[in-house]
């Protein structure tokens, strides 16, 4: 009977129809990671960020007030004024006239070797980026913390060289915020305003070469007596490395540095897959003054400037009123000045 009554109470504890009650188990306690140091951590991380973006928006901020006050963009500053030389009777260079000695070269007479060679010297990234280059200024800032610059390139790219070239000072003490924030700004414009040869062209026109030469064309004649699409790829690539220091890389006064360079260049050509290694250790091989003019007589120029200019400012008159400017546009100028006689009259006026 106590056993029969056992096993009612059994079933009827498990009525049909109704689930049995299952005693839910205790939520074990949540485990705090890290504790008060994780804690610390955490909050130091989120203030870093935040102060990250409160610089990066001050940064910003004084950005674009520097940029607002940025010269204007134009094709003036950026265009190389050109030189006017005048000649004699026998068709001798008498004088330049101009505040720089300069042969402009439009892009069409700039062979390609030549803009390879700069491209791949100055700004390998040229045609990838929009005036400025971020992976260029990073890989610079980089080098320039661990030592490991090659020399080869900096952080300017050349729209902002040919900026600083055409409304800055190229003095180190001039490199302020201020100005390094506009130099950026109208390399960005300038690259959204002109295509990639036309700033190639304006850059390969207004550099200085050295000795009073402005623009690579006029180096080629000074250095060489050629024009650019006359030079070998040795000589091309002495050229292209001058203007980064055009005093240590002067091939007459120094010959070793100059060679240096030349290589850079050569070697800068064959990583950006420009020329062969074949090509590179061939024009290595080729002495720095092979093809040089070997003088130049600057002292006799300034002597027919002297004994000419009174007939120069007449002729100069001249082409004034026929509409010419000799001193902003690039003329010839053929004369029927006899030197012996101009040199003879001028003894005669000053004994």
């Amino acid at each position: 009977m106590n056993k029969q009554n056992s096993n009612y109470s059994r079933v009827k504890r498990q009525q049909p129809g109704k689930r049995p009650v299952k005693r839910r188990r205790p939520l074990p306690k949540k485990v705090k990671r890290g504790g008060p140091i994780g804690t610390f951590f955490k909050r130091v991380f989120l203030s870093l960020i935040i102060l990250l973006e409160i610089g990066i928006a001050l940064g910003a901020t004084l950005f674009f007030m520097y940029a607002k006050n940025a010269p204007a963009l134009s094709e003036q500053n950026l265009r190389s004024s050109g030189t006017t030389t005048f000649y004699d009777a026998d068709n001798k260079k008498i004088m330049s006239l101009g505040t720089e000695n300069r042969r402009y070269v439009s892009s069409s007479q700039i062979p390609q070797q030549l803009k390879d060679a700069v491209v791949s010297i100055e700004d390998r990234r040229f045609y990838k980026h929009h005036g400025i280059d971020p992976i260029r200024i990073a890989g610079a800032a980089i080098a320039n913390v661990t030592g490991s610059s090659s020399g080869l390139q900096g952080g300017s790219t050349l729209d902002q060289q040919l900026i600083k070239l055409s409304y800055f000072s190229t003095k180190r003490s001039d490199q302020t915020l201020k100005r390094k924030a506009q130099e950026a700004w109208l390399a960005l414009k300038l690259d959204n305003a002109y295509s990639k040869d036309q700033i190639l062209t304006f850059y390969v026109n207004k550099v200085f070469m050295g000795f009073g030469n402005y623009g690579m064309q006029t180096a080629a004649h000074y250095y060489y007596g050629k024009s650019l699409n006359q030079l070998d790829l040795s000589q091309t690539a002495l050229i292209a490395g001058i203007p980064n220091a055009p005093t240590d890389y002067n091939p007459y006064s120094n010959p070793k540095l100059a060679t240096q360079r030349r290589n850079e260049v050569l070697n800068a050509m064959v990583e950006n897959k420009k020329i062969t290694t074949a090509q590179a250790e061939q024009a290595e091989a080729e002495n720095i003054s092979t093809g040089l003019v070997q003088e130049h007589n600057n002292q006799n120029t300034n002597n027919n400037e002297k004994v000419a200019d009174p007939y120069i400012k007449q002729v100069i008159e001249d082409l004034k009123s026929k509409g010419y400017n000799p001193y902003t546009n690039s003329l010839k100028v053929y004369t029927n000045l006899n030197m012996k006689v101009q040199q003879h009259l001028y003894q005669l006026a000053n004994t």
